[in-house]
């Protein structure tokens, strides 16, 4: 079973001339049903701490200020965060969010989720329409649309999205790569000799996070 997707999650139709704010509430591009009290920790271990949410739509860690607007975490302090904690998950910062999934002495399996267009349909003529898949459709909402503030627009055609998840191996300083055979022999090369065995033996899924479980796991 192929768990590139999230199984749990359906997928979300914008039709044409729809405002996209109007589908996407945030039930659906927010993690958590409400802001979280949360910590950010830094890299010189100095610390703050704010209500928290992950946004799926622009794979950003937002919080609510004192003025009570919903804002992102600047950019100048992203490169500078160790870690976020929010309601027992915690999330890194190695260009982009992500969420840890397990946590072994050697290392970690972590996960990033974010909403990305499946498929585009222009309506046409006499209410045909045109559409379009597969790769090129495979990139997020905001980036298709050029802006941070996508959510607001009007949709000139039929737009699904759906939630995928990209799976990553990190080390225990922090840095994070997509998670493949090559990048997993780079993050641990200790355990070279026992990832070859146990790869030969078994039929690992990069993109399967069960499979990806069992092989950390594994690993210790």
């Amino acid at each position: 079973m192929n768990n590139n997707f999230a199984q749990e999650r359906s997928r979300i139709l914008i039709k044409a001339d729809q405002v996209a704010s109007e589908v996407l509430t945030p039930e659906k591009i927010y993690q958590y049903p409400k802001f979280l009290h949360g910590k950010i920790i830094f890299k010189d271990q100095t610390s703050t701490e704010a209500s928290l949410n992950y946004n799926y739509l622009n794979s950003e860690i937002e919080f609510i200020d004192q003025t009570n607007d919903t804002l992102a975490i600047a950019k100048h302090q992203m490169v500078n965060i160790q870690r976020i904690e929010v309601n027992k998950d915690t999330f890194y910062y190695d260009n982009g969010y992500l969420q840890q999934v397990l946590e072994i002495p050697q290392g970690k399996l972590a996960k990033r989720e974010m909403l990305i267009i499946l498929n585009k349909e222009k309506p046409g003529a006499f209410d045909r329409s045109t559409s379009t898949t597969g790769a090129e459709a495979m990139t997020t909402f905001r980036d298709y649309y050029g802006s941070d503030n996508a959510a607001t627009l009007r949709i000139r055609e039929n737009i699904t999205l759906g939630y995928k998840n990209q799976f990553f191996f990190g080390d225990n300083y922090y840095s994070f790569l997509p998670a493949n055979k090559k990048n997993l022999l780079k993050v641990f090369p200790s355990r070279k000799e026992i990832i070859n065995n146990y790869l030969r033996e078994n039929n690992v899924d990069f993109r399967n996070i069960d499979d990806l479980k069992k092989l950390l796991l594994f690993l210790q």
